[in-house]
């Protein structure tokens, strides 16, 4: 990295970075992004490091993490380039499944307009049975074993539903509104007064699992939501930024619950 300064105030870093000073201040208080050094005077300097973890800092709030997401993410045992090779491959893959939407949409908007014949199984290219297979490899690549056995479960426990799948589905729908109103209305992930949805949640899932869901799990379907491209690009298209709020929202549940609160 070429430049002929070292070292940058915090004044100088907020301008090329365009984050203001207050919240460079408050990623120092809170231990996100500390300087290089505070001189005498009470003045915050900035080398290359920091210039850095800003950077991924940004990279992170801009795909709608949490603050307290994005520092455990930093403070994970690999190294940077690890960390950005794995955030530039989840935005590839949440690219190419929205490019894919994209020219299903075009060719639908197409077809309405006469310029083209639409063949039915093209409507639903997007949402096709070997897309679902392919999700369920992901699953089964990242989880192993006890993964291929829980979606067997699943998909048992499912057939056994008076509504079906359909019926659940509009159950889902019912419980991300309310936590989209939450999120929308300013709740914070860690609020406690979210506890009444985030458990009509935990019940779903159990119901379609066809098994308990303790804390451990709920926590770990969290991780699952946040870096599986299809679960980010669904809930981005509930609200903007819900797809960080809501995983933050039950991994904070899933703690209250292990502590017994």
């Amino acid at each position: 990295m070429k430049t002929q300064i070292e070292e940058y105030s915090v004044g100088q870093l907020a301008r090329l970075s365009g984050v203001s000073v207050r919240t460079l201040h408050h990623y120092d208080e809170i231990g996100l992004l500390k300087p290089a050094y505070v001189a005498d005077n009470g003045y915050r300097f900035y080398r290359q490091a920091e210039w850095l973890r800003l950077q991924e800092i940004l990279f992170y709030r801009d795909a709608g993490l949490p603050l307290s997401e994005a520092a455990r993410l930093l403070d994970e045992p690999v190294t940077a380039i690890e960390r950005l090779l794995r955030h530039r491959n989840h935005l590839q893959e949440q690219n190419r499944r929205t490019a894919q939407i994209i020219d299903t949409l075009n060719a639908t908007i197409d077809h309405l307009e006469g310029k083209r014949d639409m063949e039915i199984n093209e409507l639903y290219k997007p949402f096709s049975a070997s897309r679902q297979a392919e999700y369920e490899a992901w699953l089964i690549s990242e989880y192993g074993a006890e993964m291929a056995a829980g979606i067997a479960a699943s998909k048992a426990s499912v057939e056994k539903l008076p509504d079906g799948m359909a019926g659940a589905m509009a159950q889902l729908r019912e419980i991300e509104n309310d936590l989209v109103r939450s999120y929308e209305a300013g709740d914070a992930p860690d609020a406690c007064g979210l506890h009444d949805q985030l458990e009509r949640h935990r019940d779903w899932v159990a119901q379609m699992w066809g098994r308990a869901c303790d804390a451990e799990a709920f926590a770990g379907l969290a991780d699952m939501y946040r870096s599986h491209p299809d679960f980010v690009a669904r809930y981005e298209k509930l609200s903007p930024r819900f797809s960080g709020w809501l995983p933050a929202a039950m991994k904070a549940h899933a703690a209250r619950l292990e502590r017994g609160d």
